[in-house]
């Protein structure tokens, strides 16, 4: 049995050796991205954000291909053209608000991870409070001057 998975081993790695594709880092890529969504769930607005983009770029590829053919086309009035591009207006308004909801939403920490970060210590950003001046002595030391 060991000889079985011994010889299995070694030949996914000659053929990811060969081919260029990486087994074990897509096999880790995946590990990694299904923990990490078992233990942070999308919340409720990041799903909302997600349908949203998915929704604008299908309006995305319509106007930047349909509607601009239809304002080239004669057979259009002008009245058609002017809400056309009215609307290729609002929509890139309403994608600008989109991606800002989305990096809002990016910065909005949930109850969970702002736990694990406090409980881990993982804050990277230093605090400013926490920083000692460059000159200040701490209370244990004390100075003495030379006389």
């Amino acid at each position: 049995m060991v000889y079985i998975l011994s010889l299995i081993l070694v030949l996914s790695l000659i053929f990811s050796a060969t081919t260029g594709v990486s087994f074990f880092g897509d096999i880790w890529n995946k590990l990694t991205s299904n923990i990490s969504e078992f233990a942070f769930p999308k919340s409720q607005r990041e799903i909302v954000i997600d349908n949203l983009k998915s929704q604008s770029n299908l309006l995305d590829r319509f106007f930047s291909d349909t509607a601009l053919d239809l304002l080239q086309d004669e057979n259009v009035s002008p009245e058609d053209k002017k809400a056309i591009q009215k609307a290729i207006q609002s929509f890139g308004e309403s994608k600008n608000l989109v991606s800002q909801i989305e990096n809002l939403t990016k910065n909005d920490k949930s109850i969970t991870k702002a736990l694990i970060e406090k409980v881990f210590d993982l804050n990277t950003e230093p605090s400013p409070a926490s920083e000692p001046d460059p000159t200040s002595i701490p209370p244990n030391c004390n100075l003495v001057c030379g006389e």
